[in-house]
């Protein structure tokens, strides 16, 4: 990574590279603004990396890549940031695979009508419904898609949202538990329908249709996908693109300052810059560390309280394990990537039971993620990598001692190993590599409060257009983009939250466009 001159003066300075601030910088490169992105970590791509163990390569935190196929909405994200010919995505053979009591459904890639044609086994009487379901949710995510994606300015789809996109108003106060049960009353349908909520951080009763509308019919039409040798290599592919377009990165450059005066962003202080002056500053971490760095007297008292008030999302709990065989040893199928196990129905308790770290038994859900099923060079030859991921509340994690810390983390790891063995018997004794990702690692990686995986929750008071975070601050020149902002977390999210956020705060740079919608 080249580093700065300490004299010269920046476009826009963003601060955090993970997937939000680095797609922002991309965006703004290849439009010839002069871009600088800073970090406090010494590789870039926040939640976007791998780390590498005795010959096995890890992805922190990726486990399925929505949409990402020539054509689809979500790769034309990809494609702005200039990093399309850059990454090579690999589909997943099967979406999922749902594990719950009697049930064993295995979800096919890109085949929405044979999923219904799956429901309508398991649920004959329901089959009608799961056809007005589905019609309805389909045109949910076109309306949703076409506000995103449509060629007018912000301002003009907006004003245009009641009359083209109007499912985005009409399903605004819905859960995605009241918007199935528009459709159904039958609550097992209902869990079936929602088995990739963990993806999400809450249960179909708490989470907001609006941010789940998008991934629930993305995933479904145009599949899931991993990025070969990892998503690292997405992070490297735009940095790669900021750096040809004349911007610069620097890493292991904690920002100790923003700089305001007179309500106007006038630059930052980090480690290794020094003072940069900057005509605006894109901020990629999370608003309480914005705050901070910029002085809280510069927030009027009720901005603090709001931000105070709002409701993190919760952590997780990844364990990264590098085996002696291939996973076919275990049984596994060649085609299985993510297994969901929820033996519990009740999605309420199991989230309850995740949050407050009481994983033990069947109350709780968790997945299993075959990394190596699809790309096979994350592993030596012959041998394999998988994770298990379970959600995890963030309380008890932090300010242990190393004793009491290696004790609680040690215990996590062996039971959650037990719950997958009891699903792949033999994997303990083909352990080579185990490590393991807690709250605390998460808050030490990302200094997100509390090890929030997701930023704030996806609540319906929390999830929007204008319920969201906002991505402006009440200070000129100063944005936010990511996961904490709109439309909400993922990768697909984060990408999102910067073509949104260029295309509203720097439409100066956008290209005159002809002002025909999108149908």
């Amino acid at each position: 990574m080249k580093l700065c001159d300490a004299t010269d003066s920046y476009d826009t300075i963003v601060i955090g590279a993970g997937i939000g601030g680095l797609a922002s910088a991309c965006l703004l490169a290849r439009r010839g603004k002069k871009v600088m992105v800073i970090d406090r970590h010494n590789i870039a791509g926040g939640y976007a990396t791998n780390f590498t163990r005795k010959g096995f390569t890890f992805d922190v935190s990726l486990h399925s890549f929505d949409g990402v196929t020539p054509n689809a909405n979500s790769f034309k994200c990809i494609e702005a940031c200039g990093v399309a010919d850059k990454v090579e995505f690999l589909p997943h053979k099967k979406l999922y695979r749902y594990l719950s009591g009697d049930i064993d459904l295995s979800v096919m890639e890109k085949n929405l009508t044979g999923y219904k044609q799956q429901l309508a086994v398991l649920f004959p009487t329901e089959a009608d419904n799961i056809e007005r379901l589905f019609a309805e949710a389909e045109k949910a995510y076109q309306h949703i898609a076409g506000f995103l994606f449509s060629r007018p300015p912000f301002w003009m789809r907006v004003i245009a949202t009641p009359f083209l996109f109007f499912r985005l108003l009409k399903y605004e106060n819905d859960t995605v538990h009241t918007f199935f049960s528009r459709f159904t009353r039958n609550e097992r349908l209902i869990t079936v329908l929602s088995a990739q909520w963990t993806y999400y951080g809450l249960p179909p009763q708490q989470l907001a249709f609006p941010y789940f509308s998008y991934p629930f019919i993305d995933y479904l039409k145009h599949g899931g996908y991993s990025i070969k040798g990892g998503s690292q290599k997405l992070s490297e592919a735009m940095c790669e693109v900021i750096e040809q377009h004349g911007g610069k990165i620097v890493l292991s450059s904690p920002v100790s300052k923003l700089h305001i005066e007179g309500k106007r962003v006038t630059g930052v202080t980090s480690k290794k810059t020094g003072f940069i002056n900057a005509r605006n500053v894109i901020a990629n971490i999370s608003p309480q560390a914005v705050t901070e760095l910029a002085g809280k007297e510069q927030f009027t008292s009720r901005y603090l309280h709001k931000l105070s008030e709002s409701r993190l999302s919760t952590s997780a709990f990844q364990l990264y394990l590098g085996l002696n065989c291939p996973l076919q040893t275990l049984g596994v199928s060649a085609d299985d990537y993510v297994m969901f196990v929820s033996n519990n129905p009740d999605l309420p308790e199991q989230f309850q039971t995740m949050r407050s770290g009481q994983l033990e038994g069947d109350k709780s859900g968790w997945s299993l993620n075959l990394f190596s099923n699809v790309d096979p060079s994350m592993a030596p030859p012959g041998k394999s990598t998988l994770g298990i991921f379970t959600l995890l509340g963030n309380d008890g994690w932090q300010g242990l001692s190393k004793q009491a810390y290696r004790q609680k983390k040690q215990a996590l790891m062996n039971l959650m190993i037990d719950k997958a063995e009891a699903l792949l018997p033999g994997l303990r004794a083909h352990i080579e590599v185990c490590e393991g990702g807690t709250p605390a690692t998460l808050t030490k990686f990302t200094n997100n409060p509390m090890g929030a995986i997701y930023g704030f929750e996806q609540t319906l008071s929390q999830s929007g257009l204008f319920r969201r975070f906002p991505q402006k601050y009440p200070i000129k020149g100063l944005y936010h983009v990511g996961a904490w902002t709109f439309p909400g977390a993922g990768f697909i999210g984060t990408l999102l939250s910067a073509r949104v956020l260029i295309d509203r705060h720097f439409t100066e740079l956008l290209p005159r466009y002809r002002f025909a919608f999108a149908k």
